[in-house]
């Protein structure tokens, strides 16, 4: 008997102890029937201001909703348009990378040369020398001081051979030189790099037959490089009063910045038949 009185005086103390909350609970809710329900100008005033802000509420609540739908909506489009440039960005790569081996293809078919194609692995540029490395060697043929081209020209030299491994003295090496002529006029020179003058032509005398435009191709003289591949073009012809010879800069065919794909020149096919 104790025990039920106890029961039911919990509920009792509960509503004792929070009898203010239910008390203002009851007089908001009382106050706000009447000020509904009566018809005076002031109440009239105080209820359509209470309708007023009511509205202000609830258009605030509903543009903040939108701004959140905007939001995610905007979060999802921009996802969406990421994920389309990562995929046009990979099928651009791929439309370039088929046009460069078809190019590459069609060079080593017409090439008078016996070609070994190889990939750039590396590029190394140390203060006096630019190096590639390059994934042939020696098990394919590759020999030291081989030329190495492209399809728009001459790219260098091998310099050093491993079995599996080799590597490419460039163009714009300190230490490359090769024998080179004005294609159109036959003038001689040879073909040098200089750090503030760029890809030169040098030994060239001054009454020599030369103009911006030239093409410069490789020479018979050469003992490493066969005649006729592309170096470059001249780009600039200064006369000093003080040399005998002309100031020619080149403008490689080759941008060594850019190598992929390059062949190694193994021999000439009339040489491979015998």
């Amino acid at each position: 008997m104790a025990l039920r009185e106890t029961l039911l005086d919990k509920p009792n103390e509960f509503f004792i102890s929070k009898r203010e909350y239910f008390t203002l609970i009851i007089a908001v809710i009382v106050s706000l029937t009447f000020v509904f329900n009566n018809d005076q100008p002031q109440i009239d005033a105080v209820r359509r201001w209470f309708v007023e802000q009511l509205a202000v509420v609830q258009a605030r609540i509903a543009w903040y909703r939108g701004l959140r739908t905007l939001n995610v909506e905007s979060s999802a489009l921009r996802q969406r348009a990421t994920t389309l440039m990562l995929e046009n960005a990979q099928l651009r790569e791929a439309l370039l990378e088929n046009l460069r081996l078809r190019r590459l293809l069609n060079f080593r078919d017409r090439s008078t040369f016996s070609l070994v194609p190889a990939r750039v692995l590396a590029q190394q540029e140390h203060p006096f020398n630019k190096e590639i490395e390059l994934n042939v060697g020696s098990l394919l043929g590759v020999r030291r001081n081989m030329p190495v081209v492209t399809p728009a020209g001459l790219a260098g030299k091998i310099s050093r051979v491993q079995e599996l491994a080799s590597t490419i003295q460039l163009l714009e090496d300190n230490n490359f030189k090769a024998s080179a002529r004005i294609q159109r006029s036959r003038e001689y020179g040879i073909v040098e790099f200089d750090e503030r003058k760029g890809l030169q032509l040098t030994a060239v005398a001054k009454n020599s037959d030369v103009k911006a435009g030239d093409l410069v191709v490789t020479s018979e003289a050469s003992a490493l490089f066969p005649p006729g591949i592309r170096i470059g073009v001249v780009s600039d012809i200064k006369l000093e009063n003080s040399s005998l010879f002309m100031d020619i800069t080149i403008t490689p065919d080759v941008d060594v910045s850019q190598l992929e794909e390059v062949f190694v020149v193994v021999a000439s096919l009339a040489d491979s038949t015998h």
